[in-house]
């Protein structure tokens, strides 16, 4: 009976969750959204934001079991591709409470990347994003051009798709 129950559980906990491959395999918006819709996140808007005339950069926002209420969107696991510069990123929040309202970290997907972007991947450099450093990996099997990065702020762990051109390389890298 406990075997039956544990096969039932083991599926739910596994459900909509994103994985190492997942990551890997987005190289476009395109390819962003398949992964997003295969693994139940829903839209929840898109960011325009004008930079210069006629011109908007949009950021793509995806959300695992958005609540709706209190007049705004909320999710433990965000995603977001950043259209102008082809970059994606993961947002998973890493902090809980307890029925005694202690703030604890939890063990979430973000740990299991990060776990396999060590053993599998190659250490590059550190990169700023955003105003946050992440330490970058390039990974073989990945079908994008760049790195992956990670970080942890505020109780949410990023994961992050860092593009490689000349500008990062010359600005961005601490000597």
């Amino acid at each position: 009976m406990k075997r039956l129950l544990l096969l039932l559980i083991i599926p739910t906990l596994s459900y909509s969750q994103i994985t190492y491959d997942d990551i890997l395999s987005i190289n476009s918006l395109k390819t962003f959204k398949r992964v997003m819709i295969e693994n139940n996140f829903e839209f929840s808007f898109i960011d325009s934001t004008f930079v210069m005339e006629n011109y908007f950069f949009e950021d793509y926002w995806y959300g695992l079991n958005i609540n709706r209420s209190d007049g705004g969107d909320r999710s433990s696991l965000w995603s977001i591709y950043f259209k102008h510069d082809d970059e994606f990123q993961f947002r998973f929040s890493r902090s809980g409470t307890t029925k005694d309202g202690e703030t604890i970290v939890m063990d979430t997907p973000y740990d299991d990347v990060i776990r396999k972007i060590k053993n599998r991947c190659r250490y590059v450099d550190i990169f700023n994003r955003s105003d946050l450093d992440y330490v970058c990996y390039q990974c073989p099997q990945s079908t994008f051009k760049g790195y992956i990065g990670f970080t942890v702020n505020d109780g949410v762990g990023y994961v992050r798709h860092i593009v490689y051109n000349d500008y990062i390389d010359s600005n961005e890298k601490e000597e």
